[in-house]
């Protein structure tokens, strides 16, 4: 009996916080603030926001850019490398496998981290590049050798 009357007074106690909170205009969002995937704040690195494991195995280190651009040649030396991307901005990042690519990926700005593995026969270079399409776009990218757990 007594849980009952404690746990009635617990979530009386709880909604009327909570109603006392609503009409505090400084603990609302304002309404200009869409809702996004993880953002970088001023405390993040690229490498963070970009989510990598603790010591990965670079065949392009965290890369970053605000415009469309070829990315340096890597070779892989696995069956399979991993790209890790973020977009923000209004448009697009667009990374095209090599200049007759028929099935580049595009990635929407201000989704959530993308995470992809390629598929490869080992030792050959790759000749990737970033095409952007879109206004005040940031990318960030970088590409790790194999696959790894998160």
């Amino acid at each position: 009996m007594r849980r009952r009357v404690a746990a009635s007074i617990l979530f009386v106690l709880l909604l009327s916080a909570c109603d006392a909170n609503n009409g505090d205009d400084s603990s609302q969002v304002p309404a200009s603030s869409p809702p996004s995937a993880k953002t970088a704040s001023p405390k993040e690195t690229p490498g963070e926001t970009l989510a990598l494991p603790k010591k990965p195995d670079f065949l392009l280190p965290v890369t970053t850019g605000t415009s469309s651009r070829a990315l340096p040649v890597f070779t892989s030396t696995k069956k399979v490398y991993t790209i890790h991307a973020l977009c923000t901005g209004r448009g697009t990042m667009t990374i095209q496998y090599g200049p007759n690519d028929s099935d580049p990926s595009k990635i929407t700005c201000g989704d959530p981290l993308t995470i992809g593995r390629v598929y490869t026969a080992p030792g050959e270079q790759k000749h990737l590049s970033v095409k952007v399409d879109g206004t005040d776009v940031h990318w960030s990218m970088a590409i790790l050798s194999g696959t790894h757990s998160m």
